[in-house]
């Protein structure tokens, strides 16, 4: 298994546990990929996933710059854009998870960005 595949396996998990119900996994378009959507109550969450060992100088949410933010976005308009039901709310999340040797720590990141921002 990928080093990606693993920590979505991971974050995907942790979504679950923490009551999210899981719609796709690799959404792919034209204009991006979001690695996670999930449904948060009734809120659908577009969820960008980073994995990062202890001592990385980046944190997860400072990777996803300003150009990866407006793939997901693109994609997620795309998403919605196709859904047969458009009620509800959406929003981005970052899932950060730190892996140290014997340890993990999920930060999960709610509202981490908006549409117009």
């Amino acid at each position: 298994m990928a080093r990606g595949d693993y920590y979505e396996t991971k974050a995907r998990e942790f979504l679950k546990s923490k009551g999210y119900r899981i719609i796709r996994n690799n959404f792919r378009s034209r204009f991006g990929e979001i690695d996670i959507i999930a449904k948060d109550k009734k809120t659908v969450s577009f969820i960008e996933v980073k994995a990062r060992d202890s001592n990385y100088l980046v944190s997860g949410i400072e990777a996803v710059d300003q150009g990866k933010r407006e793939k997901i976005k693109k994609t997620a308009l795309f998403y919605v854009s196709n859904l047969r039901q458009q009620d509800g709310s959406f929003r981005f999340d970052v899932l950060e998870i730190i892996q140290g040797s014997r340890w993990r720590q999920f930060n999960l990141i709610k509202n981490a960005f908006r549409m117009d921002g």
